[in-house]
């Protein structure tokens, strides 16, 4: 079924087509929390968050997106939101704390290696986002730049800037 009709479907009442959409879209959008966090607890918080979002804002989807384009925007936003709030907690605890020590490492889809890992992880915010999306939700520029409310031609030259970043992390290592 279209996301659409299940929109619809919510629209007029049925909570159902809500479980639906959720888990047609959980997994992509799971994996892109992962991949935007850094690891998979995180994602697992901030993937329910952005259903709650979701499920709290879908009686006013209008349908000038893609359902899914529109997914990716609330679950781009609770990411920078936990990177903030992130920051502020390690910049508060002065780096001693033991939680923001530990590594977990993230479950990816695609097989990358730990210093490919380390280095797209280490990007700029919108750095990665943009090469996140383009790059492991296979999206285009486009869609791309309207997740993330900005120009296509900014999503390519942050695309293009974290490219030249990991090349330069990496010695150009392919």
């Amino acid at each position: 079924m279209k996301d659409i009709d299940l929109v619809k479907r919510f629209q007029n009442g049925e909570e159902q087509a809500f479980d639906e959409l959720v888990k047609k879209h959980y997994s992509t959008t799971h994996n892109l929390l992962v991949r935007l966090s850094g690891n998979s607890m995180d994602a697992d918080d901030l993937c329910q968050e952005t259903f709650i979002r979701v499920y709290r804002s879908l009686r006013k989807f209008k349908a000038q997106s893609q359902f899914s384009t529109w997914l990716y925007r609330i679950a781009v936003n609770v990411a920078n939101s936990h990177h903030r709030k992130e920051k502020v907690r390690q910049l508060l605890s002065f780096g001693n704390d033991p939680e923001t020590m530990a590594v977990d490492e993230p479950t990816e889809p695609r097989e990358l290696d730990p210093e490919m890992w380390d280095a797209i992880h280490n990007l700029p915010q919108k750095q990665k986002m943009v090469l996140t999306l383009r790059i492991f939700q296979e999206l285009s520029f486009k869609v791309v730049a309207s997740i993330l409310d900005m120009s296509e031609n900014s999503a390519k030259v942050n695309y293009h800037h974290a490219i030249q970043r990991l090349k330069k992390r990496l010695g150009e290592k392919e």
